[in-house]
């Protein structure tokens, strides 16, 4: 009997904002051909939310298809390789997807710990920006990992050290990571995790594959080699509204050195957005090449965001919108309908039932994420509403998010409480928590999170992870 079911490559990068996809923000100037492309070919949801604002776990969300409170990964470590993985219990959709009879493999950047539910496996920690030497450290051996410094090594004698000795320099400190790296193009790091999955995608298989393409950018060091190094010119950054304010919406005088340094990131950030868009042109085209594209569901998304100098801040771990809005595009040629875009809210986690849909893997209870298969086939719209949990480094803080199209809700466990009309202030200078005029809105807003939070109690999984 001929197999029908589709192959399944999920491609994803960290630390990538929304606004990055330049045919969601013509102001931005970044390009992004690829990603355009493939939005062409499926649908670009417009309105996607992680549900941790930090890598590891977010990504055990993928994994689950359940919040952080449900699968426990609830924060990192500082030491990142010490960070508890998965219960045992915690199956993930990749476990699913071997006993439904799929080749399962991972390449770059899945963050899991350990990794579980693949039949192979070549794989990094990430970039890694507190690294600037490749052992040595209290926090551990350099991210970048013994597979991909034994593969440059034979490429390029030496260049493995030369990468941490690049950071090094006066710059690497002074633009916040913003080098050019010592490296070239076809020597990077995303050029191996792009190789690997090439190979992997275009051999002859006996039965349907899933594909992991973890991509480590755009998150910092912010090191594009050349030529993306210089593919954008600060003079052309316009840098956010909220650029040059304080958390509580209060101007801050920013110095020229600043407003420098600022630009100068935000060029390499969108560097390295470019380059990970081309390494995916060449993916879509070994896959065109195979005769598989239209048989293959496509998923493209990102982990958490990055605050990219809003409220002159860095990084992420919060709940604004640059670090919880992520780009999300499905395709499926053969399938789905390209060219859509879905205005709906959705949760990224959702892509774990999604799969398992496709794939006839059937779908557990125990996830409390949603297929959007019925979106993506235009039977059903989105969510009313997205949560996003959030535990400190040092387990000091644990706080919890709600967004609606309109509004956004969040409250820790020191007590502090924050809610934004979006409509009104999309930037979220302004924190109205205390407005008497949104009273309604914000018991609303609490009343909506207590009835998710208590519907996810009914995804309760038994020890061996099922009902």
């Amino acid at each position: 009997m001929k197999e029908t079911r589709p192959n399944i490559l999920l491609i994803t990068t960290d630390q990538q904002r929304f606004d990055t996809l330049s045919f969601c923000n013509k102001d931005s100037g970044v390009n992004t051909p690829n990603l355009e492309a493939l939005a062409k070919r499926g649908v670009n949801f417009t309105q996607a939310f992680v549900q941790n604002p930090v890598c590891i776990p977010s990504r055990a969300c993928w994994q689950t298809g359940r919040y952080t409170h449900q699968h426990g990964v609830t924060y990192m470590e500082e030491i990142i390789d010490d960070t508890p993985g998965l219960p045992a219990w915690e199956l993930s959709f990749m476990e699913r997807l071997q006993c439904a009879g799929y080749r399962t493999a991972a390449f770059g950047k899945i963050h899991m710990m350990p990794e579980k539910g693949f039949d192979e496996l070549k794989v990094t920690g990430g970039k890694g920006v507190r690294w600037t030497k490749s052992a040595g450290l209290p926090i551990g051996l350099g991210p970048l990992g013994r597979d991909y410094a034994a593969w440059l090594e034979a490429r390029n004698p030496g260049a493995y050290e030369k990468i941490y000795a690049g950071r090094n320099v006066p710059e690497y400190k002074k633009y916040r990571s913003a080098i050019t790296a010592n490296l070239p193009v076809e020597d990077y790091i995303e050029s191996w995790i792009t190789e690997n999955t090439e190979e992997f995608i275009t051999r002859d298989h006996d039965k349907p594959f899933f594909a992991w393409c973890g991509f480590c950018g755009p998150h910092d060091p912010f090191d594009p080699p050349e030529p993306y190094a210089s593919m954008y010119k600060p003079e052309d950054i316009n840098l956010p509204p909220n650029f040059g304010y304080d958390t509580g919406g209060q101007p801050v005088n920013q110095t020229e050195e600043q407003i420098t340094a600022a630009k100068k990131i935000v060029c390499h950030y969108y560097a390295l957005v470019s380059l990970i868009d081309d390494m995916i042109g060449r993916l879509m085209a070994a896959l065109e090449k195979k005769g598989i594209l239209d048989n293959t569901l496509i998923i493209f998304t990102s982990d958490h965001g990055e605050m990219l100098g809003e409220f002159g801040r860095y990084g992420k771990g919060n709940f604004y919108d640059s670090i919880i809005h992520v780009p999300f595009i499905a395709s499926f040629p053969g399938n789905v309908k390209g060219g859509g875009t879905v205005a709906d809210l959705i949760e990224t986690y959702d892509l774990a039932p999604t799969v398992l849909d496709y794939a006839g893997a059937g779908i557990p209870r125990t996830m409390s994420a949603s297929s959007l298969r019925p979106i993506l086939e235009k039977t059903k719209t989105g969510r009313e509403l997205i949560i996003s949990e959030f535990t400190t480094y040092d387990r000091k803080r644990t706080g919890i998010c709600i967004r609606t199209p309109a509004h956004k809700y969040w409250r820790y466990t020191d007590g502090e409480e924050a809610f934004f009309d979006l409509a009104s202030d999309p930037y979220e200078r302004e924190n109205r928590i205390s407005d008497p005029a949104l009273a309604s809105d914000i018991r609303h807003l609490r009343d909506l999170l207590l009835d998710r939070l208590m519907e996810c109690a009914n995804c309760t999984p038994t020890k061996n992870g099922v009902w």
